[in-house]
């Protein structure tokens, strides 16, 4: 079956509509109850409505015209020299101080006369609410997660509003937290309500599952989060990945290249990974000629190897003439002398296989002068045999006399040494 995006997307709606019929037949275990509309009004119809004093409205008014005027810290100074009562007073200018504080990026301050305005609990129902929420923002912000976690349930429980962005916040602070579960049901309410899907939502979600190791539900998220937002293209690696960690390599490619073919890849680690993938499923020469295309254009960084994983590729798809071409690209950049010295031997030891006998002696010899001596066995016997496939018996004797002095080559040099003196005697030449 030939895969498109269209095919490929009108399966992930699929999913979506049924990870979304079982969300919402599931009960999301909030941890705390939100009230019905009519218990909210007959609350705020219970509510004491009082009114500021003479000299406290009056200074609020004051601060207001010079915030108006863009003079935050004079509206400040303002609310700061009034001495309020306790109690409705007090309360109140400090609902109006700290957002002034807030609006002047004193956030340290803005939350503590705010929190202190909520805790006394006397402030009108609309002044009330503004307030708790404030509080619960603020302290995600400053890191204050489990209050903000309180003040903002408070706020949901005052009001019995389900707002999609302080829902959101809630998910927020329990990542912040590590409480990875409870992400869930709160991400959930969040994107219920959000009058549009939100990146952030299914983010959260997917972080949610992925510190679990729940990847199948972390799929889940990702292709109902690519149905509803298609322009969100970096998440299609990201679907590649956990395709990847479930171990279905087939799917994981098949998403890549998608992805690849509508140029929705665009950095280095992206385009390795779809090499990657061509590699684990088989494909050798489309990865080594996708990682050759994008090291040659920039895309990644020319280094010996990246130049040694094209070389690998493409000598397992058995272009040998390209292999042999990269390991000595990957050898001439290689910065470590033992990195040299291999690649070195893996360029001669492919033109051995493929027939250059005489040239493959030009890499193997300069293998020798960077590998470590206990690396130096098998690149005589290599040489060895370049020189008895190229005709040039007595340059073998020699070279397989070297690899004798080894232990490791020791048994293969002697065997070898009989079967070059003896072709060598049959074709009338005399080694000795």
């Amino acid at each position: 079956m030939k895969y498109t995006i269209k095919t490929f997307v009108s399966a992930l709606a699929f999913a979506s509509v049924m990870l979304m019929t079982t969300a919402q037949a599931s009960a999301q275990d909030l941890g705390f109850s939100i009230p019905d509309k009519e218990t909210v009004e007959a609350q705020k119809k219970a509510r004491d409505n009082k009114a500021a004093s003479q000299s406290i409205g009056r200074a609020i008014m004051d601060a207001f015209e010079l915030y108006e005027e863009d003079k935050i810290k004079e509206a400040i100074a303002v609310l700061e020299e009034q001495e309020p009562d306790p109690g409705y007073d007090s309360a109140y200018l400090a609902r109006f101080l700290g957002n002034l504080y807030a609006a002047d990026e004193r956030m340290g301050d803005a939350l503590s006369v705010l929190k202190s305005a909520v805790d006394q609990d006397v402030l009108g129902w609309n002044d009330q609410a503004a307030a708790m929420k404030l509080v619960g923002q603020i302290s995600l912000q400053e890191e204050k997660y489990e209050q903000s976690l309180e003040y903002l349930r408070k706020w949901v429980q005052f009001t019995g509003e389900r707002d999609a962005q302080v829902f959101l916040y809630m998910a927020n602070a329990h990542y912040q937290m590590k409480n990875f579960a409870q992400i869930i049901p709160f991400a959930r309410v969040a994107l219920q309500e959000s009058e549009k899907p939100d990146k952030n939502i299914y983010n959260l979600m997917m972080a949610s599952y992925y510190e679990r190791k729940m990847y199948p539900q972390a799929i889940e998220v990702l292709e109902e989060g690519l149905n509803k937002l298609p322009e969100q293209t970096g998440w299609w690696p990201q679907l590649a990945q956990f395709y990847m960690l479930e171990e279905n390599l087939d799917k994981s490619l098949q998403t890549m290249e998608i992805a690849y073919l509508a140029g929705y890849l665009d950095t280095e680690s992206q385009y390795k990974m779809l090499v990657q993938l061509y590699d684990n499923e088989g494909i050798p020469y489309k990865a080594a000629s996708t990682m050759e295309k994008h090291v040659e254009a920039g895309d990644i960084e020319k280094t010996a190897k990246n130049f040694a994983t094209i070389a690998n590729s493409y000598h397992r798809a058995k272009a040998l003439e390209k292999a042999v071409s990269w390991y000595e690209r990957a050898a001439e950049s290689a910065e470590e002398r033992d990195d040299k010295g291999e690649y070195y031997r893996k360029q001669g030891n492919l033109m051995l296989l493929n027939e250059q006998y005489i040239a493959a002696a030009t890499p193997l010899k300069k293998a020798l002068d960077y590998l470590e001596r206990n690396e130096e066995g098998r690149v005589y016997m290599s040489l060895a045999e370049a020189y008895f496939y190229g005709g040039d018996y007595r340059q073998a004797m020699r070279y397989v006399d070297e690899a004798a002095t080894f232990d490791g080559q020791r048994r293969s040099a002697r065997s070898w040494k009989g079967y070059i003196k003896s072709t060598a005697k049959r074709k009338g030449i005399d080694l000795d």
